[in-house]
């Protein structure tokens, strides 16, 4: 009897035991999927934004601001080669002008999931979105980016900008009322993708500095509604007369409209 007591308490320990090593946070499919805050995935579905573009070229010698419109249209969807369905999403660009003239810019897809969102962009493939969507949850949005993925426009001396490691997407203000453009939407949620700077302001003009600021708002029922971007180093003067110059571009862009 005595015998069997012990095999019995070895048995609910070892038991124990087990169901405390696997425990794991679980999160049920959600009953709010990730795509009610994109641009609904539907032939004939569009938003038009306005883009403030500020780049800087030719090391510091051109700096350039330009303003344009952008419309985000969905033309059409498939099934990739892993089977999951994709939507190409046709991007069109126009001066700001009315009407608008709208030149064909480029296609990306967007490739939807219950755990995640995915954008291909100028072959470059982010994972927009993830589950679950709750303030501060954290994911590895550009796990999917290369080395360097803007060297073939800008050339950054330091990781720092880029580094993928250091970007975290984290969610905040989830399901929280946002007012862009002079428009107030009831639910909306923001990934706040980084926020990084050594050097700035620039008060040591001698020394390197950069900034690094990435930001996205997603309104439910329509998508992205505005988006800020800051991407750029500063190079101090070398002793063998290069003047200090500033490389890379900034981007704020601003929900107008949608269907």
């Amino acid at each position: 009897m005595m015998k069997n007591i012990r095999l019995a308490g070895a048995i609910s320990l070892l038991t124990l035991i087990i169901i405390i090593s696997c425990k794991r946070t679980l999160y049920p499919y959600p009953d709010n999927p990730l795509t009610n805050y994109y641009l609904p995935l539907e032939v004939g579905k569009y938003a038009i934004y306005q883009l403030d573009s500020l780049n800087f070229y030719y090391y510091g010698q051109l700096d350039t601001l330009t303003h344009y419109l952008a419309k985000d249209s969905v033309e059409g969807s498939f099934v990739d080669n892993l089977g999951h369905p994709s939507w190409k999403v046709v991007r069109y660009i126009s001066p700001i002008s009315d009407p608008p003239v709208w030149t064909p810019s480029s296609t990306n897809l967007v490739t939807p999931s219950s755990h995640s969102i995915e954008l291909s962009e100028n072959n470059l493939r982010f994972i927009k979105l993830a589950y679950p969507m709750k303030d501060s949850f954290s994911w590895s949005g550009n796990s999917y980016l290369p080395y360097n993925p803007y060297q073939d426009y800008f050339t950054f001396s330091t990781d720092g900008l880029l580094d993928e490691s250091q970007w975290a997407y984290t969610y905040q203000h989830v399901d929280q009322p946002v007012t862009v453009g002079g428009k107030t939407y009831d639910s909306s949620i923001t990934i706040l993708q980084i926020d990084d700077s050594v050097n700035v302001p620039i008060v040591i003009d001698t020394s390197l500095a950069y900034r690094t600021y990435w930001s996205e708002t997603y309104a439910k029922h329509v998508g992205l509604v505005s988006r800020r971007t800051i991407l750029w180093e500063y190079q101090p003067p070398t002793l063998n007369g290069q003047s200090a110059y500033k490389i890379g571009f900034e981007v704020t862009q601003t929900l107008l409209e949608h269907n």
